[in-house]
Order: structure tokens, then sequence, then C-alpha cells
């Protein structure tokens, strides 16, 4: 039988609106479900994920040979999506987490020399979101897939966002959400924790490693909340579209 892969801090022990806290915490977490990233985030989704990121990457602006940087990228699959849109551009993947980054890697060294599907191979570095490491206005587009509600700082991401996005550029980003009606807001974060508490269980023999979810929902702004700091920030054209009974959303939006 397969050896289950353990998780055993506790979230009680973390408190996930401190930013250190919560990045030590994501650093554990996400190094235990690296081998299984992908299936969860279908079983999860109830295989909808996929489709999910490429209506992210489709609604991207046709740009001839952007740069683009997909933040806490994982194993790389919008980064391979965003190859495929974008022939001749260059896509970086950036994320905290070295295991993940180390199967991003490998599967861009396993694609053949040539890919009808994809211009240049996505490449992939180490690096915290809400402290990038990169020059003022040198991205053309910025994306995530369940990037924001694991920023330690989600403010200080979003800053970062508009610093390194050139004038008009576009950030586009996939996530969880949950209602600003409070009653809404505890149903759909008691149904998601039962539902990540169930695949932990079953997957790391402890229910908090997909229970986190919730947990860090909880701790994220409600949607209402999200729009209103993104557009303080001074990002304009918000588009937003829920997802799975409103559970999941997706947004664009650009520096003006």
């Amino acid at each position: 039988m397969r050896k289950r892969h353990r998780f055993t801090p506790r979230l009680r022990d973390y408190d996930l609106t401190d930013p250190e806290r919560k990045r030590a915490y994501n650093r554990g977490v996400f190094s235990a479900v690296a081998g299984r990233y992908l299936v969860i985030t279908r079983l999860l989704s109830f295989g909808r994920d996929r489709g999910w990121k490429r209506r992210l990457a489709r609604r991207l602006p046709p740009l001839a040979a952007p740069r683009v940087l997909d933040l806490a990228c994982g194993p790389g699959d919008i980064a391979f999506l965003l190859a495929e849109r974008y022939r001749d551009g260059e896509i970086v993947g950036l994320d905290l987490n070295e295991e993940m980054l180390r199967r991003a890697r490998r599967s861009a060294r396993a694609l053949p020399l040539r890919d009808d599907r994809l211009g240049t191979r996505p490449t992939f570095t180490s690096g915290d979101m809400s402290r990038l490491l990169f020059a003022d206005e040198s991205f053309d587009l910025v994306t995530g897939g369940y990037a924001l509600r694991n920023a330690p700082d989600i403010e200080g991401t979003l800053r970062e966002v508009y610093r390194v996005l050139r004038p008009g550029g576009t950030a586009a980003f996939l996530d969880f959400s949950r209602s600003p009606c409070p009653g809404r807001s505890r149903a759909q974060l008691a149904l998601l924790g039962l539902w990540g508490w169930l695949w932990g269980r079953l997957l790391h023999g402890n229910g908090e490693v997909y229970g986190y979810i919730a947990a860090s929902l909880g701790a994220y702004p409600n949607r209402r909340e999200l729009h209103h700091l993104i557009l303080r920030l001074g990002f304009r054209g918000l588009v937003w579209q829920p997802r799975f009974f409103s559970m999941v959303e997706l947004t664009w939006f650009r520096k003006p």
C-alpha cells in the first residue's frame, strides 16, 4: 500500500493573520501536498479547476510577446497554459516552496525540444510574492492561481503586483471566495472546511492539510472587501466572474 504523506503541524498553533507565521505554515503544508497538488485541485473542484485556469488565461489581452509573472506557480500548470497562449512571450513562475518548484522545473525539462503547443519554456524561480525581487514596471501581465489567499500579506502583495506591472498591464487571479453576507459566508466556510478535511484525512492522515483552505479563506477579505482593496490600491477595470456557487472567483484588473 502506498504510504500517505503525513503533515503534523496544527493550524491552531499558527496565526494566519500574522505574515511570518502564515509564511512558515505555507512552507510546510505545500511541501506536504506538492506531490498531490494537481490531483487535489481537481478533486476539490469536481474536475473544474483546469477549465477555470484556461478561462483565466484566455481572457488576458492578446499581446504579441509579453513578459508574464505567475505568482505562487506551484507545479507550473498556469505557467504552461500561458506559454501556450503567448508563444513568443517570456513566462516566469515564482513560488515560495522549493518542492513545488522542483516539480515545475522537472515538467519543463520533460518537454520535447520542439513542442508545437509552446513557444519558450517557462522558467521558475524562488521568491515571496509579498517581496518581489523584480524591477519596477518589468512585466506586462501578472497571474496567480490560489495565490492571493495564500499571500503572507495580501495588501503588500497587491502593492507589489502594481509596482512590477507596466502601465496598462493586466493582473488576473483565480481563488476561493466568500460572500460579504455573514450567514452565507459561514455556510461556505463550513462546507469548504468539511470537504477539505475529508480529503486531507484520506490522503494525508490529517484533515487540517486541506482544512487550511477554509481557515485561510476565513482570514481573507470577503468578495466585496477584496474588490474595494484592489480599487483602493489604484487598479482599474475590475472584472470578476463567480464560479462554483460563488465559492470560487476569477478576477481581472489593470494598472492605469
